[in-house]
Protein backbone atom coordinates (compact mmCIF):
# COMPACT_ATOMS: atom_id res chain seq x y z
CA UNK A 1 0.00 0.00 0.00
CA UNK A 2 1.31 3.21 -0.85
CA UNK A 3 2.09 6.17 1.68
CA UNK A 4 -0.91 8.09 0.20
CA UNK A 5 -3.37 5.52 1.00
CA UNK A 6 -2.60 4.61 4.23
CA UNK A 7 -2.42 8.57 5.32
CA UNK A 8 -6.29 8.14 3.39
CA UNK A 9 -7.21 4.95 5.20
CA UNK A 10 -10.41 5.66 8.13
CA UNK A 11 -7.89 3.91 10.97
CA UNK A 12 -4.60 6.33 9.63
CA UNK A 13 -6.89 9.10 9.79
CA UNK A 14 -8.33 8.94 13.39
CA UNK A 15 -4.63 7.66 14.68
CA UNK A 16 -3.46 11.00 13.34
CA UNK A 17 -6.32 12.99 14.80
CA UNK A 18 -6.06 11.86 18.19
CA UNK A 19 -2.12 12.66 17.68
CA UNK A 20 -3.23 16.45 17.00
CA UNK A 21 -5.74 16.59 19.90
CA UNK A 22 -2.57 15.58 22.18
CA UNK A 23 0.05 17.78 20.27
CA UNK A 24 -2.82 21.02 20.58
CA UNK A 25 -3.22 19.73 24.58
CA UNK A 26 0.80 19.88 24.78
CA UNK A 27 0.61 23.16 23.58
CA UNK A 28 -2.33 24.80 25.45
CA UNK A 29 -0.76 23.47 28.54
CA UNK A 30 2.84 24.78 27.84
CA UNK A 31 1.14 28.44 26.73
CA UNK A 32 -0.31 28.29 30.39
CA UNK A 33 2.27 27.66 32.07
CA UNK A 34 4.14 30.31 30.47
CA UNK A 35 1.20 32.40 31.66
CA UNK A 36 1.84 31.64 35.07
CA UNK A 37 5.44 31.90 34.20
CA UNK A 38 5.20 35.62 33.63
CA UNK A 39 2.12 36.52 36.39
CA UNK A 40 4.92 34.94 39.49
CA UNK A 41 7.30 37.39 38.08
CA UNK A 42 5.51 40.16 38.43
CA UNK A 43 6.43 42.86 40.68
CA UNK A 44 5.63 42.45 44.13
CA UNK A 45 2.27 44.48 45.19
CA UNK A 46 3.05 47.78 47.55
CA UNK A 47 0.50 48.31 49.54
CA UNK A 48 1.19 52.55 50.15
CA UNK A 49 -2.43 53.12 52.38
CA UNK A 50 -2.08 56.12 54.62
CA UNK A 51 0.85 57.43 52.63
CA UNK A 52 0.65 61.18 51.05
CA UNK A 53 -0.90 62.00 47.56
CA UNK A 54 2.05 63.59 45.73
CA UNK A 55 -0.32 66.82 44.84
CA UNK A 56 1.78 69.09 43.24
CA UNK A 57 4.54 67.50 44.65
CA UNK A 58 6.36 64.45 42.76
CA UNK A 59 5.75 61.35 43.38
CA UNK A 60 8.44 59.85 45.62
CA UNK A 61 10.59 56.92 47.24
CA UNK A 62 13.99 57.19 49.04
CA UNK A 63 17.05 55.43 49.75
CA UNK A 64 19.85 56.27 52.26
CA UNK A 65 23.60 54.50 51.62
CA UNK A 66 26.53 55.11 53.68
CA UNK A 67 30.06 55.95 51.98
CA UNK A 68 31.31 52.08 51.40
CA UNK A 69 34.99 53.03 50.10
CA UNK A 70 37.15 55.55 49.05
CA UNK A 71 39.16 54.76 45.68
CA UNK A 72 40.78 56.25 42.82
CA UNK A 73 38.72 54.06 40.56
CA UNK A 74 35.73 55.04 37.79
CA UNK A 75 34.14 51.66 36.21
CA UNK A 76 31.86 54.00 33.87
CA UNK A 77 34.26 56.45 32.43
CA UNK A 78 37.64 54.01 32.68
CA UNK A 79 36.59 50.78 33.24
CA UNK A 80 39.66 48.01 34.33
CA UNK A 81 41.86 51.24 34.58
CA UNK A 82 42.52 50.31 38.44
CA UNK A 83 44.01 53.50 40.26
CA UNK A 84 43.75 55.59 37.18
CA UNK A 85 40.92 57.89 37.98
CA UNK A 86 40.07 60.49 40.57
CA UNK A 87 39.67 60.16 44.02
CA UNK A 88 35.94 59.10 44.57
CA UNK A 89 33.79 58.42 47.69
CA UNK A 90 31.70 55.12 46.80
CA UNK A 91 27.90 54.62 48.35
CA UNK A 92 26.09 51.25 48.19
CA UNK A 93 28.03 48.04 47.05
CA UNK A 94 31.06 47.65 49.06
CA UNK A 95 32.42 45.31 46.08
CA UNK A 96 32.94 48.07 43.54
CA UNK A 97 36.11 48.04 41.62
CA UNK A 98 37.39 49.77 38.57
CA UNK A 99 36.29 46.53 36.67
CA UNK A 100 32.66 46.06 37.93
CA UNK A 101 29.49 45.83 35.96
CA UNK A 102 25.58 46.01 36.86
CA UNK A 103 25.56 42.11 36.79
CA UNK A 104 28.74 41.55 39.04
CA UNK A 105 27.18 44.21 41.54
CA UNK A 106 23.18 42.96 41.55
CA UNK A 107 22.35 40.58 44.75
CA UNK A 108 25.87 41.80 46.54
CA UNK A 109 25.87 43.48 49.56
CA UNK A 110 25.41 47.19 50.42
CA UNK A 111 25.43 49.84 52.56
CA UNK A 112 21.83 51.05 51.72
CA UNK A 113 18.84 50.76 53.55
CA UNK A 114 17.46 48.35 51.86
CA UNK A 115 19.68 45.51 50.80
CA UNK A 116 17.20 45.14 47.58
CA UNK A 117 19.71 47.91 46.24
CA UNK A 118 23.30 46.68 45.83
CA UNK A 119 24.02 49.44 43.07
CA UNK A 120 27.44 51.85 42.70
CA UNK A 121 27.19 55.11 43.59
CA UNK A 122 29.77 57.79 43.37
CA UNK A 123 30.99 61.37 43.79
CA UNK A 124 34.44 63.32 43.68
CA UNK A 125 36.37 63.14 47.04
CA UNK A 126 35.35 66.68 48.42
CA UNK A 127 37.95 68.61 50.62
CA UNK A 128 38.53 71.70 52.71
CA UNK A 129 41.72 73.43 53.04
CA UNK A 130 43.26 70.25 51.71
CA UNK A 131 41.79 67.65 53.73
CA UNK A 132 39.35 65.06 52.74
CA UNK A 133 35.73 65.07 54.06
CA UNK A 134 34.24 61.81 54.96
CA UNK A 135 30.44 62.30 53.52
CA UNK A 136 28.11 61.78 56.59
CA UNK A 137 25.53 59.92 54.55
CA UNK A 138 23.77 59.92 50.95
CA UNK A 139 20.35 60.56 50.82
CA UNK A 140 18.64 59.55 47.17
CA UNK A 141 15.30 60.27 45.42
CA UNK A 142 13.50 58.66 43.42
CA UNK A 143 11.23 60.76 42.13
CA UNK A 144 8.74 61.60 39.34
CA UNK A 145 6.69 65.06 39.00
CA UNK A 146 2.98 64.95 38.15
CA UNK A 147 2.97 65.81 34.40
CA UNK A 148 5.38 63.20 33.41
CA UNK A 149 3.82 60.49 35.88
CA UNK A 150 1.50 58.41 33.84
CA UNK A 151 4.48 57.83 30.97
CA UNK A 152 7.18 56.64 33.31
CA UNK A 153 8.52 54.24 32.79
CA UNK A 154 10.44 52.20 35.99
CA UNK A 155 14.19 52.24 35.98
CA UNK A 156 15.51 49.83 33.34
CA UNK A 157 17.74 47.38 34.52
CA UNK A 158 21.71 47.32 34.61
CA UNK A 159 21.51 50.68 33.43
CA UNK A 160 24.34 53.55 33.81
CA UNK A 161 24.04 57.00 34.29
CA UNK A 162 25.89 59.98 34.30
CA UNK A 163 24.91 63.43 35.95
CA UNK A 164 26.88 66.88 36.04
CA UNK A 165 30.40 67.73 34.24
CA UNK A 166 33.64 66.40 36.05
CA UNK A 167 35.46 68.65 33.33
CA UNK A 168 33.29 72.20 33.57
CA UNK A 169 35.01 75.53 34.42
CA UNK A 170 32.10 77.60 35.00
CA UNK A 171 29.40 76.86 37.93
CA UNK A 172 26.82 74.17 36.35
CA UNK A 173 23.23 75.19 36.68
CA UNK A 174 21.67 74.76 40.05
CA UNK A 175 18.77 72.59 38.61
CA UNK A 176 22.13 69.57 38.14
CA UNK A 177 24.56 70.39 40.95
CA UNK A 178 23.40 72.78 43.92
CA UNK A 179 25.83 73.30 47.11
CA UNK A 180 23.08 73.69 50.02
CA UNK A 181 22.86 73.01 53.86
CA UNK A 182 20.81 70.72 55.49
CA UNK A 183 17.46 71.69 57.01
CA UNK A 184 17.10 73.06 60.54
CA UNK A 185 13.41 74.10 62.54
CA UNK A 186 14.49 77.33 61.15
CA UNK A 187 15.38 76.85 58.08
CA UNK A 188 13.83 73.75 56.79
CA UNK A 189 13.81 74.76 53.04
CA UNK A 190 17.17 76.19 52.47
CA UNK A 191 18.27 77.71 49.14
CA UNK A 192 20.65 76.53 46.29
CA UNK A 193 23.50 78.06 44.96
CA UNK A 194 26.37 77.33 42.30
CA UNK A 195 29.05 77.12 44.84
CA UNK A 196 29.66 76.22 48.21
CA UNK A 197 28.52 78.76 51.35
CA UNK A 198 28.48 78.48 54.76
CA UNK A 199 25.85 76.62 56.88
CA UNK A 200 23.92 77.99 60.06
CA UNK A 201 24.61 77.26 63.30
CA UNK A 202 23.12 72.97 63.16
CA UNK A 203 23.44 72.40 59.97
CA UNK A 204 25.87 70.53 57.61
CA UNK A 205 27.41 71.31 53.54
CA UNK A 206 25.12 69.18 51.47
CA UNK A 207 26.00 68.43 47.65
CA UNK A 208 23.11 67.97 45.28
CA UNK A 209 22.94 66.27 42.17
CA UNK A 210 19.77 65.60 39.54
CA UNK A 211 20.32 62.94 36.71
CA UNK A 212 18.89 62.90 33.74
CA UNK A 213 15.41 61.45 33.25
CA UNK A 214 14.63 60.90 29.90
CA UNK A 215 16.35 57.78 28.12
CA UNK A 216 16.74 57.32 24.51
CA UNK A 217 15.05 53.73 25.15
CA UNK A 218 18.18 51.35 24.17
CA UNK A 219 21.45 53.07 25.63
CA UNK A 220 22.95 50.98 28.86
CA UNK A 221 26.44 52.24 29.18
CA UNK A 222 26.30 55.81 30.26
CA UNK A 223 29.60 56.69 29.26
CA UNK A 224 29.10 59.20 26.46
CA UNK A 225 26.00 60.38 27.80
CA UNK A 226 24.22 59.95 24.91
CA UNK A 227 21.52 57.75 25.74
CA UNK A 228 19.92 60.09 28.79
CA UNK A 229 19.03 64.21 28.90
CA UNK A 230 16.88 66.17 30.90
CA UNK A 231 13.16 66.76 30.60
CA UNK A 232 12.28 70.44 29.67
CA UNK A 233 8.99 71.94 30.47
CA UNK A 234 8.03 70.28 27.42
CA UNK A 235 8.65 66.83 28.58
CA UNK A 236 11.31 64.62 26.91
CA UNK A 237 12.44 64.99 23.39
CA UNK A 238 11.75 62.99 20.62
CA UNK A 239 15.29 61.41 20.63
CA UNK A 240 14.91 60.70 24.42
CA UNK A 241 11.41 59.70 24.80
CA UNK A 242 10.94 57.45 27.52
CA UNK A 243 10.28 59.18 30.55
CA UNK A 244 12.36 57.26 33.95
CA UNK A 245 12.32 58.39 37.30
CA UNK A 246 14.83 60.77 38.07
CA UNK A 247 17.47 60.06 40.69
CA UNK A 248 18.99 62.52 42.99
CA UNK A 249 22.10 62.47 45.23
CA UNK A 250 22.25 64.52 48.48
CA UNK A 251 25.71 64.20 50.25
CA UNK A 252 26.05 65.70 53.37
CA UNK A 253 29.55 66.25 54.23
CA UNK A 254 30.72 67.29 58.51
CA UNK A 255 31.28 70.89 58.12
CA UNK A 256 28.91 74.52 57.98
CA UNK A 257 32.08 76.41 56.13
CA UNK A 258 32.00 76.50 52.20
CA UNK A 259 35.17 78.07 52.99
CA UNK A 260 38.54 76.06 51.51
CA UNK A 261 36.46 73.78 49.43
CA UNK A 262 38.14 71.49 46.50
CA UNK A 263 37.03 68.29 44.71
CA UNK A 264 39.36 65.40 43.63
CA UNK A 265 40.26 65.92 39.51
CA UNK A 266 43.04 63.33 39.58
CA UNK A 267 44.30 60.29 41.77
CA UNK A 268 46.51 63.14 43.47
CA UNK A 269 45.45 66.13 42.98
CA UNK A 270 42.43 68.83 43.62
CA UNK A 271 40.48 71.41 41.86
CA UNK A 272 37.35 73.88 41.89
CA UNK A 273 34.12 73.05 43.68
CA UNK A 274 32.30 73.73 39.98
CA UNK A 275 33.26 69.88 38.62
CA UNK A 276 30.75 68.61 41.04
CA UNK A 277 29.27 65.27 39.16
CA UNK A 278 28.07 61.84 40.33
CA UNK A 279 27.80 58.77 39.04
CA UNK A 280 25.06 55.23 38.99
CA UNK A 281 25.37 52.23 37.88
CA UNK A 282 22.09 49.91 38.87
CA UNK A 283 22.51 46.74 40.52
CA UNK A 284 18.72 46.82 42.11
CA UNK A 285 16.83 43.58 42.06
CA UNK A 286 14.59 44.66 39.54
CA UNK A 287 11.36 43.20 40.42
CA UNK A 288 11.79 45.74 43.76
CA UNK A 289 12.59 48.84 42.23
CA UNK A 290 9.64 48.18 39.00
CA UNK A 291 6.89 47.44 42.36
CA UNK A 292 8.35 50.84 44.43
CA UNK A 293 8.33 52.46 41.02
CA UNK A 294 4.71 52.03 40.19
CA UNK A 295 3.12 52.11 43.63
CA UNK A 296 5.34 55.65 44.60
CA UNK A 297 6.23 57.54 41.47
CA UNK A 298 3.73 56.56 38.62
CA UNK A 299 0.69 56.25 41.42
CA UNK A 300 2.11 59.47 42.67
CA UNK A 301 2.27 58.93 46.49
CA UNK A 302 5.03 60.63 48.58
CA UNK A 303 6.73 57.16 50.01
CA UNK A 304 9.43 57.49 52.33
CA UNK A 305 12.89 55.36 52.75
CA UNK A 306 12.79 51.64 51.26
CA UNK A 307 14.21 49.81 53.72
CA UNK A 308 14.52 45.78 54.32
CA UNK A 309 14.85 42.91 51.39
CA UNK A 310 11.81 43.89 50.17
CA UNK A 311 12.14 47.62 49.86
CA UNK A 312 9.07 48.42 51.90
CA UNK A 313 8.23 52.20 51.64
CA UNK A 314 8.18 53.83 55.10
CA UNK A 315 5.92 57.05 55.60
CA UNK A 316 3.65 58.59 57.97
CA UNK A 317 -0.15 59.18 57.80
CA UNK A 318 -1.59 60.87 55.58
CA UNK A 319 -2.89 64.92 56.35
Amino acid sequence: MSRLSRLRSPVALLIAFGAALVLAAGAAAATAATVASIASSAPPRVVTTGFPAGGANPGIFTDTCTRSLTAPNDPIMMPGMTGMSMQHDFFGNPAVDASSTAAMLRAGSTTCTTSADASAYWTPVVYQDGRALVPQRTLLYWRTPPAIAASTRTMPEGISLIAGNETATAPQSTSIVDWTCTTTATDPRPGKAALPHDCPSGSQLRLVIAFPDCWDGHTMDGRDRSGAVYATAAGCPASHPVHIPQLVLHVTYPTASGAGITLSTGPQTQGPPVTGHADFVSGWQQSRMDADVAACDTAQVRCGPVKGADATPQGGKAP
